[in-house]
């Protein structure tokens, strides 16, 4: 196919799919709001052009109302870091070290002692890959563990600190100001993606790296 490659086709086919589908979803979406506007509950009026907006999902509307304050936070967060990075020159881990200690005390203040939970989950994840990685079952053990919390996260509505004992009962009247397993499933996601990411650089041969170099 001279340089065409397959690769090129692959890419493609995949955004012509994307497109296709995008099309037809949002055109079958707009003609069945369009059918059902006057049977629908939990719309009200929005700001573009008076159009109406379905807030009857409940993540869906408190992401709505916090937006304003979202959106302040990131810039405080973003101007707070370059404007420390400018100052004092911060680079690779002084520049990590500074979203972490930023990242952390913004997850305290989104979960309250609930960060504990996540912290807990998430360095479960990197011991397991760094420990068993050089397993042939490291693939099942890092994707049955991910689920496995993902499903207890839920079951147990985050886990109530009382359920480890009264004497950490008093921690539940600091759970933070949202839920922290409701949006849990996208870290899970990334923990199995940094899990198979940390297990092909691993087995990554130097002949490999040549090839694709």
């Amino acid at each position: 196919m001279g340089s065409f490659s397959w690769k090129q086709l692959e890419l493609g086919l995949v955004l012509l799919y994307a497109a296709s589908f995008y099309a037809v979803f949002i055109q079958r979406s707009l003609h069945l709001s369009h059918d059902y506007v006057g049977r629908l509950y939990g719309l009200r009026k929005g700001w573009l052009a008076g159009r109406l907006n379905d807030i009857s999902d409940p993540q869906w509307r408190s992401f709505r109302d916090n937006l304003p304050i979202l959106t302040v936070v990131m810039g405080t967060f973003v101007t707070i870091a370059n404007f420390l990075r400018y100052q004092y020159g911060l680079k690779g881990r002084g520049m990590s070290l500074l979203w972490t200690i930023i990242s952390l005390c913004y997850l305290v203040y989104l979960h309250g002692a609930c960060v504990l939970f996540i912290l807990a989950i998430g360095s479960a994840n990197y011991f397991i890959s760094k420990t068993f990685v050089e397993s042939r079952y490291y693939m099942g053990i890092l994707w049955g563990f991910n689920v496995a919390f993902l499903v207890l996260n839920r079951v147990y509505e985050g886990y109530p600190f009382s359920l480890f004992g009264q004497r950490l009962a008093f921690l539940d009247n600091f759970r933070g100001t949202f839920r922290w397993h409701i949006c849990f499933n996208f870290v899970v996601l990334r923990m199995i993606s940094y899990g198979w990411d940390y297990y092909a650089a691993f087995n990554r041969r130097p002949f490999d790296l040549k090839v694709s170099l």
